[in-house]
């Protein structure tokens, strides 16, 4: 039987969750130090042009492009479902209105984070449930591309 396995799942859900709730209170920094530097997402729709980003900078540029153009509104309530040592699954409501157009953005996504051996996430992909909604939002919201 493989020794990893035999680790209590509870434990690195609880991890997973702690680093979401932290967000969610606006403290990033749990976010950011779980990051491996070279952390590449694979977003869904839901990014708008921010479809893929290599490196932590990337990232945070694409932060610091996305947020603003909901106007402090977007937020994320996520949930981890499962977790161990190689990667987790959380689901994840956003939503937000656009500054601009005050088009309401709402979106259930899912998130498959996976871990490299120092247990720090190496990539992320994102799945949205309401692509469709997505795609029109960003129509309907261009941004230029990044």
């Amino acid at each position: 039987m493989n020794e990893s396995w035999t680790v209590n799942k509870d434990d690195f859900v609880a991890r997973a969750q702690a680093i979401w709730d932290a967000l969610a209170v606006g403290d990033p920094a749990p976010v950011l130090e779980s990051q491996a530097s070279g952390v590449i997402f694979d977003n869904g729709p839901g990014a708008g042009p921010w479809r893929h980003t290599e490196g932590q900078a990337a990232f945070l540029d694409m932060i610091g492009a996305f947020f603003p153009i909901f106007g402090g509104s977007f937020r994320q309530a996520a949930t981890c479902i499962f977790a161990n040592e190689q990667f987790t699954i959380t689901l994840v409501g956003e939503t937000g209105e656009h500054g601009g157009s005050g088009d309401v953005f709402d979106n259930r996504a899912i998130y498959v984070s996976r871990l490299d051996a120092d247990g720090k996430t190496d990539r992320v992909w994102t799945v949205d449930l309401d692509s469709e909604d997505m795609e029109a939002f960003w129509q309907r919201n261009p941004v230029a591309e990044p």
